[in-house]
Parts: C-alpha cells; sequence; structure tokens
C-alpha cells in the first residue's frame, strides 16, 4: 500500500491510523498544552510524517485537538449517561452523575486539563468553541435530574450552567489535594438538590 511503502512504517487501516493519531496528540497536547504543541511532536510520537498527519487531518491542530476532545467527551459520558440512566430518583441519579465525573476527572486528570483548562488558554477560537460545547453537552445532560425539581424552563437553563461550572471547579480542588473525592460528591451533589429546591419555590 502507498501509505505504508511512504512511511516504511506499519500499515494500519484509515480508521486505525486515525485513531493512533490522536493516541499521539492526546499525550503530546496533555504534556505540553495546545498553544506549546506543533504538529510535528505529534507526527513524531506517532512515528509518521507531518504529511500524513496532515493527510488524515486538513486542518492540523484545531482539527486535531476537536477530535481528541471527541474521544475524551465520549469516555466521560459514557459514565455520566450510564449513572443517570439509572432507574433510581433524580437526587440519587444526580449524585450518580456526580460521582461519575469526578472520579472520571481523578482518574484520567490529563482529560481533565484537555477538556475543561486548555480550551480557555489557547488562544485559537476553534477550540475555544470546541471547550464551550463541552461545558453545553454537560449542561444538557444534566437538566434531565434537575428538571425533576420543578424549576421553570429558563432557570434551569440557567442552573445547570453554574451547575458544570461548580463541578468543575469542585473536581480542580480535588485534584489539587484540597478535599477528597467522596467529600466532593456529598457535598456537590447537596449543593445543587438544596438549590434546585429553593430556585423551585421562589
Amino acid at each position: 500500500m502507498a501509505e505504508a511503502a511512504a512511511e516504511g512504517r506499519v500499515r494500519m487501516a484509515p480508521e486505525e491510523r486515525k485513531a493512533h493519531l490522536r493516541e499521539a496528540a492526546r499525550h503530546v497536547f496533555a504534556e505540553r498544552g495546545y498553544a506549546a504543541s506543533g504538529l510535528a511532536e505529534i507526527a513524531d510520537r506517532a512515528n509518521v510524517s507531518k504529511t500524513l498527519l496532515y493527510h488524515y487531518y486538513a486542518d492540523g491542530r484545531p482539527e486535531l485537538f476537536s477530535a481528541v476532545v471527541d474521544d475524551l467527551v465520549g469516555e466521560l459520558t459514557a459514565g455520566t449517561r450510564a449513572a443517570l440512566a439509572a432507574p433510581y430518583d433524580g437526587p440519587r441519579r444526580l449524585r450518580g452523575f456526580v460521582d461519575a465525573f469526578l472520579s472520571y476527572c481523578c482518574d484520567r486528570p490529563d482529560a481533565f486539563r484537555l477538556l475543561f483548562r486548555e480550551p480557555w488558554g489557547s488562544g485559537d477560537p476553534h477550540v475555544v468553541r470546541r471547550g464551550v460545547e463541552v461545558m453545553v453537552t454537560l449542561s444538557g445532560d444534566l437538566a434531565g435530574p434537575l428538571a425533576g425539581f420543578g424549576a421553570a424552563s429558563d432557570t434551569l437553563m440557567i442552573v445547570t450552567a453554574g451547575a458544570v461550572g461548580f463541578l468543575v471547579a469542585v473536581a480542580d480542588a480535588v485534584l489539587a489535594g484540597q478535599m477528597g473525592r467522596a467529600e466532593a460528591v456529598g457535598v456537590v451533589t447537596d449543593f445543587l438538590v438544596a438549590g434546585m429546591g429553593a430556585v423551585s419555590e421562589a
């Protein structure tokens, strides 16, 4: 195959090659940050040429970062959405969501950094927009259990956006060793349940 001949490396199917490139990019972005990471470094990590990297990701670094984010969001939401689908009442499903979110962030601090910290300092509007999209996705998912408290829809939209920001800030504190994960799950859940109760009665 032309790719194998040109690269002198292992032949891969296109989807397998793209997954390999995303994995290399994930490591480089996590180690160096988006702004300090170049395509040459990613190509070296993946043991391919920059030409091949551009073949699969023609828009370069922003497209590759977005593809990495897609993978990470898929990993994160696999856990949080499973928690939301559990046959429990709203507060227990909410606790499950918070627990799944914090567990993912604690187990994969590199993923937390790429999802919730790197976009804002990237200086790239495409990357910033991708960061906003991640927050919106989580807000939409969180709206389910919070809607059960009976708040008006406009109030729910504001609360879910704030709740995700709060959850990210708490994850930061847990990763910094300022509080334990189990404690954080309880604090966030109690805060959200109490807060939703208050706004629903207002």
